[in-house]
């Protein structure tokens, strides 16, 4: 009983003293991943906005990318009826389905300009993706081959996971689907 007490108690301490672990009310599909990202030829505001999405996204803090998400304008995040960024990613994370982790990867991968002119990530996700751009997204493991062959047998046109940010530091969605 005496050990079961103790153990208890280092796991209280641990969560209560970290200020990781009162950040992350959830886990989620990041927080293995590293923040660090590649570096692209960007405006600083693009970057600066790039780098702090990546460091709350590996701290699941979905607060803070929420906050991101409104520090300018609107902000796309589902085609749905929901109402909150950070409830609908603690969903999808519950499903399975991997946001956060995708999230952090697509941002390293090549950028490209959007029809707006705003700085999106991936470079798949463009009028006529190249070869290159679907296979960046399999190294990258955002999707796997078999999805990716699917996407681009469904007119070689990427509707996976996709963001942007205006060259001003608005970042403008973080979105899947049609």
């Amino acid at each position: 009983m005496r050990r079961f007490t103790l153990l208890a108690l280092i796991a209280a301490t641990v969560v209560v003293g970290s200020g990781a672990a009162s950040a992350r009310t959830v886990a989620c599909s990041a927080s293995r991943l590293s923040a660090s990202l590649p570096a692209q030829k960007l405006p600083a505001k693009v970057a600066s906005v790039r780098a702090r999405i990546a460091k709350a996204a590996v701290a699941c803090d979905y607060r803070a990318l929420q906050q991101i998400a409104y520090e300018k304008d609107s902000f796309t995040f589902s085609f749905g009826n929901e109402t909150s960024a950070a409830a609908y990613w603690k969903k999808q994370e519950a499903r399975g389905d991997r946001p956060l982790a995708r999230l952090v990867k697509i941002l390293g991968l090549p950028v490209t300009r959007n029809e707006a002119g705003a700085y999106a990530w991936p470079s798949a996700y463009t009028t006529h993706p190249t070869v290159q751009d679907w296979n960046a997204l399999v190294r990258a493991g955002v999707y796997t081959r078999a999805e990716v062959n699917r996407m681009r047998q469904g007119g070689n046109v990427y509707y996976g996971y996709r963001t942007a940010i205006t060259k001003t530091g608005d970042w403008q969605f973080f979105v899947a689907g049609d």
